[in-house]
Formats: C-alpha cells, sequence, structure tokens
C-alpha cells in the first residue's frame, strides 16, 4: 500500500475519491426500493469489513499463468458490500489505477456493471464477444470476411474504424437470434464442449467451398456471468475434437421464418396510411427526408410519400423481390423494408426506407417509421443477403 493511504481508513484507504460528492447518490440509485439509505460512515465500515481483491487490466485476479495479481500489480481494487439492489444482485465498488500505485473512484455497480467497464476500456467487442486485443478483433472480422463466399461487408463511401462493419453487425445479431431460439427451447443452435471451456456457433455463412462457417469462444464464467472471449473460425473437425467438441455436433444454423410467404410482400394487402403514422413520419422524422423536402409543409410531403408508397406497390407487383425483409433483433419479428421514391423516378437510389410491420390477422402492413438505408442494411443482410441494386452497400451510401 502507498505510504500516503497506510493510516487511511474506509475509503480513502483504497484510494483518492475524487467524487466524493457523489459516489454516495450512485450507491443510493443502486439501493433504491431496499428501505437502506447508506452514510459516508456506513460505506467506510462496509470497506473495513469487506475482502478486497486485486484485479490486473481484463478483470481477472490471477494472470494467465496462474499467478495472483498483488496490489502493486493491479489495475483494478474491487470489493463486495453487504447489501444487494432490489434484485437481488450484489453490489460492488472498485477503484480504477490511473498510474502506478495510484487509485482514483469510487466507482459502484453490480458485476454486470463492472464487466461492460472492462469491455469499454480494454477489449474489442463484437456483440458477447470480447477481444484481449483490438487488432485480434480486427483480423478475426478480416477472416471471416476472407474466407466466406464474397460480398461487400463495409459501405464504399462511409468510413469507419472497423473494418468490416456490417459483417460486425452481422455476426451480433446472428448471435442474438441463436440465443433467442436456445431460450424457446431449440436444441444444437449453440453447443459446449464436454468439458464446458469452449462454445461453438454457425453463423450461417458459407466459405468459398460451400463448408458451413462456424465459430468457436473460450467460455469464461465470472460470478456466475459467462463471457466468450477471442472467438475463432473453426477450420477443421480434428480441431474440434481437440478443444473436446463431439465429433458428431454441429451447430444449426438459426431460422428466421417458418413460411416463406413471412418474407414477401402479400401485394393484395392493405398499407394503412393512417393520420397518426403520417404524422410521425412527416413530422417526427422530417430530419430523414432529403434537404431539398425539408422546406416543404406537412400537407405536400403527405402526399408525395402517400404516392411513393402506391409507385412501390406497383413495381412490387411485377418484381416480388423489389420490397426486402428484414429481421429486427430487439423485437424479434419480421418486418419488410419498402424502398420510398419521393420524386417518382426509379433509380438506384431511394430516399429512404419505409419499415412495414405486417399485420397477419387482418391482412395488412402498418408502416412504422423510416430509416436511411445504412441503418436497416444490416438488419436485412441476417435473413438474406438482398440481391435488389436498391439495397445493395457499395451504392446506398
Amino acid at each position: 500500500m502507498a505510504k500516503s493511504q497506510q493510516n487511511k481508513t474506509g475509503l480513502f484507504k483504497l484510494g483518492y475519491v475524487k467524487n466524493i460528492s457523489e459516489h454516495l447518490n450512485k450507491l443510493r440509485e443502486l439501493l433504491e426500493g431496499t428501505g437502506i439509505e447508506p452514510t459516508n460512515n456506513n460505506v467506510n465500515q462496509w470497506v473495513e469489513d469487506a475482502t478486497v481483491e486485486y484485479l490486473n487490466k481484463y478483470g481477472y485476479s490471477q494472470d494467465s499463468d496462474g499467478t495472483a495479481i498483488s496490489e502493486a500489480s493491479a489495475m483494478y481494487k474491487r470489493f463486495k458490500i453487504t447489501y444487494k439492489t432490489s434484485t437481488g444482485q450484489d453490489i460492488y465498488g472498485w477503484f480504477n489505477s490511473v498510474k502506478p500505485r495510484r487509485f482514483e473512484g469510487i466507482t459502484w455497480g453490480t458485476l454486470k456493471d463492472f464487466k461492460r467497464e472492462l469491455q469499454a476500456k480494454n477489449m474489442f467487442r463484437i456483440g458477447d464477444f470480447c477481444f484481449e486485443e483490438w487488432s485480434d478483433g480486427l483480423n478475426f472480422l478480416d477472416d471471416i470476411a476472407i474466407n466466406t463466399i464474397p460480398e461487400s461487408w463495409k459501405y464504399r463511401n462511409k468510413p469507419s474504424t472497423i473494418n468490416h462493419p456490417i459483417l460486425k453487425s452481422y455476426l451480433e445479431n446472428i448471435f442474438e437470434r441463436l440465443k433467442k431460439e436456445t431460450e424457446d427451447g431449440e436444441s444444437n443452435k449453440i453447443i459446449y464442449s464436454k468439458d464446458g471451456k469452449y462454445m461453438m456457433f454457425n453463423t450461417n455463412l458459407l466459405d468459398k467451398f460451400f463448408h458451413e462457417i462456424l465459430v468457436i469462444a473460450e467460455v469464461k464464467v465470472i460470478e456466475d456471468e459467462k463471457s466468450y472471449l477471442n472467438p475463432f473460425r473453426a477450420r477443421s473437425i480434428s480441431d474440434r475434437v481437440k478443444l473436446n467438441f463431439d465429433k458428431e455436433s454441429i451447430p444449426i444454423q438459426p431460422k428466421f421464418f417458418e413460411n416463406v410467404n413471412d418474407v414477401i410482400f402479400q401485394t393484395s394487402w392493405v398499407i394503412d396510411k393512417d393520420f397518426d403514422t403520417f404524422t410521425h413520419i412527416i413530422e417526427e422524422r422530417q430530419d430523414r427526408f432529403p434537404d431539398e423536402y425539408k422546406g416543404l409543409n406537412t400537407d405536400s410531403l403527405a402526399r408525395k410519400l402517400d404516392d411513393a408508397i402506391d409507385f412501390a406497390v406497383a413495381i412490387a407487383q411485377r418484381n416480388y423481390k423489389f420490397i426486402v425483409p428484414m429481421y429486427r433483433p430487439q423485437t424479434n419479428m419480421i418486418q419488410l423494408l419498402m424502398p420510398i421514391y419521393l420524386n417518382g423516378a426509379y433509380s438506384k437510389r431511394p430516399d429512404f426506407a419505409l419499415i412495414l410491420t405486417p399485420d397477419d390477422e387482418h391482412e395488412m402492413y402498418i408502416p412504422e417509421t423510416i430509416l436511411p438505408l445504412d441503418a436497416v442494411y444490416q438488419n436485412a443482410r441476417l435473413i438474406a443477403k438482398p440481391d435488389e441494386s436498391w439495397l445493395n452497400p457499395d451504392t446506398i451510401l
């Protein structure tokens, strides 16, 4: 312990409390509904009674070789208080090391909050999957992109710090779908090795030889919370067997619909162009309209949008692929993307997409909102690679 802290007690023996006027408010938020109103004296006593953990930058109490993290080498000091949140989650406090042997804080939160902070600071993330080094994450995306059937995984004219942003989003949402199917009782969607140290899932992508691309990741369990680390492409059956997977077990790709009609626009159905929908789209989403239309009054925009919907339906009656299905992970449902051309002239790039939610019972579509094309392409790509020219990452931006 640093000399300046040797004679201090409570929080102050762990580090410098720079947010002393705020930290109690955060702790009280976590304890809301429990009837506990902590004071600084309470907190200091909790620290005196607690066991302090010394953790490295990844939140582990041991290095990879099994060596225990010492106070001198720790990046975090963490402790657990006696009380829990109203939902039964343990509450932790932790200090960060801002320079060798100098700790600042304090931050309060659940174990999930702590893990989120670690991931945001130290790790490259693809949804639930973490890489200890950013370069490893970027290399993983490169490896998948190079080895799958060629397609564009980035927008040509939209810069990104990620080398394949569409692929990153795709993998995140594919895994969300697999988790949902597993929760619903589907088997073999996410497979674990016999010793539980690794997991494997099917990306629903094919390599250049039309073999399924499977991904394996390490499984870490900390305080009953699972983390998936350092995923990589499974190259062979022998690789899987070496990691203790059953050679006969192959994870099943996600399934997004039961009936093909769910992903095809039904031209006989009605589109409900009700007043509230148009009000939302035109008045609340006018920032998503092209600049040349933002100065028009609401009535003029409503007529243009109404005409554009009719125009899209007319094309869809002659080309069933024109209106594209998408899977929305947040609601676990299939919606349709209708391209909107406000000027009435067909071109490769529409002004935006209108999101339609199917109402099977009444055989109608409910317009929900409008979105820019880059925002909807990533969800559309989950079901299949769109082959309509209007929804192409090389042309939509």
